[in-house]
């Protein structure tokens, strides 16, 4: 595989040494680097590094004392001078790393005449235990960019077994002639990306065929049309959480995320009118089958509903000296458990939210972002001020704001960003936040931003952590070797996997690879 840094160095422990550390540190700022310390480096220079070295854009020489003097000797065979002269005639970004103390010779009249243009160029000078100073000055100058791990930044399709586009097309055939099965698989590839970027427009409009059928594949297809409304993304049609909530509920019986969505919508009042015994009753007959984020939704509503008015009685009386307490009031009225029956009062919430805002408590921009948000009862929906109070909280280091910025500037509420978005999601996904760390595997595709390395590296991050939809992206990158070794194997492991795990949409490649003979 191509690289794009070629390290020389003479095996004399000193430059063999200093090379394996160098090495791991390039790679761990994102450099492709060709460096192979196994190497017996006697008899004939191999064409193997003629090749790495015709492919590279950087040629770094860690210079010990006896890389010198491998070059001034007149040894018939030396793979030192080889790779130095190779280098030279192919014009590369030549960079000499002076170690322990080894120094150019002052009179190039000692080097054989086709090197004394070796001593004439600016030389970096390494202590064997170096410290980042020089090191980032290194990095500066390589003409090499550190974009991955691999090299797979852009690698769109590696496979020879599958080639999404063909595939695409053959789909596409099949459902502008009525196969419902097709027209549900070309919407799953537009909505993901799988081949030519993320498509929403397009998408919908297959979804929404196979939705108005009504047959055997609609409660999937309900699923995307549910979460494009609730994202405001469904084409020519305003942002909808009622429409979403309806959506989702002819959904739920047969798809698992869509299940947990009308818990969760049920749990504030979103679209759909507040309940509390029925959320609550709701959510314990589909409990075994949540994945992981989705029980923290029941976690996060328990601890939500306890024993509250005694606390708020104490709260009240120290609300204008104390944020906190402001805003424990703020998230007890937002969450509505100080009216019985349980009732959200949204004003209230605001009032008391903005209060502990006032008086330094930053936790609270977030909860004021979400009222504006996301709201309920009489409560007017806002996004502006609820970018507002995200970008407060966000630059506090509020994950769940930085998620939620990402997603703003991603749909375009207030602004359509998506290089903002990727800022805000790779904040988030930084701290583990694993709902952004499954979006990057999704824009790191978009082909404006692509890096097809970083997608497939935040595919599997997300699905090894439990993410179902995650594992199923995860599946097309392998099949399609999209920033990454094709690997058809793993791909339908991770398809059966995710199907298993309420992501039906996965049933469709594994019947494809089937069909296919993969």
């Amino acid at each position: 595989m191509k690289k794009d840094i070629f390290i020389s160095y003479r095996n004399d422990g000193i430059g063999n040494n200093f090379a394996t550390r160098l090495v791991n540190d390039l790679r761990k700022r994102g450099y492709s680097v060709y460096f192979n310390p196994d190497e017996a480096r006697s008899g004939d220079f191999p064409e193997r590094l003629k090749k790495a070295i015709a492919e590279c854009k950087d040629f770094i020489c860690i210079v010990t004392e006896s890389y010198i003097s491998n070059l001034t000797a007149n040894e018939k065979i030396c793979w030192i001078r080889e790779e130095l002269l190779n280098a030279r005639q192919m014009n590369k970004n030549i960079i000499p790393l002076l170690v322990n103390g080894a120094k150019m010779p002052d009179d190039i009249a000692v080097m054989p005449e086709n090197f004394r243009f070796f001593p004439n160029i600016d030389a970096f000078v390494f202590p064997e235990q170096y410290i980042n100073s020089p090191f980032n000055m290194l990095c500066d100058i390589l003409l090499s960019k550190n974009d991955g791990i691999n090299g797979f930044r852009d690698v769109d399709k590696s496979s020879k077994l599958f080639d999404p586009e063909r595939s695409l097309d053959e789909i596409l055939e099949k459902a502008n002639n009525g196969d419902e099965k097709s027209m549900l698989h070309a919407g799953i590839y537009f909505y993901y990306g799988i081949s030519g970027g993320k498509n929403e427009r397009l998408a919908a409009l297959w979804f929404k065929k196979v939705s108005e059928l009504n047959g055997k594949y609609a409660p999937i297809a309900n699923k995307f049309i549910a979460r494009m409304y609730y994202a405001g993304s469904m084409p020519r049609e305003e942002q909808s959480y009622e429409k979403s909530y309806e959506y989702h509920m002819k959904s739920a019986a047969g798809d698992l995320y869509s299940a947990s969505q009308v818990g969760f919508m049920q749990s504030i009042g979103s679209g759909c009118p507040y309940d509390y015994r029925k959320t609550e009753e709701y959510f314990l007959k589909i409990l075994d089958k949540l994945d992981n984020p989705r029980k923290d939704t029941l976690c996060r509503f328990y601890i939500t509903h306890g024993e509250f008015k005694k606390a708020a009685k104490i709260y009240s009386t120290m609300s204008e000296s104390y944020p906190k307490a402001a805003y424990q009031l703020g998230i007890m009225y937002k969450n509505g458990v100080l009216n019985e029956p349980f009732m959200p009062d949204y004003t209230k919430a605001a009032f008391y939210l903005q209060m502990a805002l006032e008086n330094g408590y930053t936790e609270a921009a977030y909860e004021l972002g979400t009222l504006y948000f996301n709201p309920t009862g009489n409560f007017k929906k806002d996004f502006r001020k609820a970018q507002k109070y995200y970008h407060i909280a966000a630059e506090n280091g509020n994950t769940e704001s930085q998620y939620m910025l990402g997603y703003m500037y991603y749909y375009g509420h207030t602004e359509k960003n998506i290089r903002k978005s990727l800022k805000y999601h790779e904040m988030a996904a930084a701290k583990g936040y694993m709902l952004s760390v499954a979006w990057l595997a999704l824009i790191y595709q978009i082909p404006e931003v692509h890096n097809y390395e970083k997608a497939f590296h935040y595919a599997k991050y997300a699905a090894e952590c439990g993410d179902t939809s995650s594992e199923f992206v995860l599946g097309t990158l392998y099949l399609s070797g999209r920033g990454c070794r094709p690997d058809e194997d793993k791909a339908y492991l991770c398809f059966k996997h995710a199907a298993e795990n309420g992501a039906p949409e996965a049933m469709f490649f594994l019947m494809q690879m089937d069909e296919m003979g993969i």
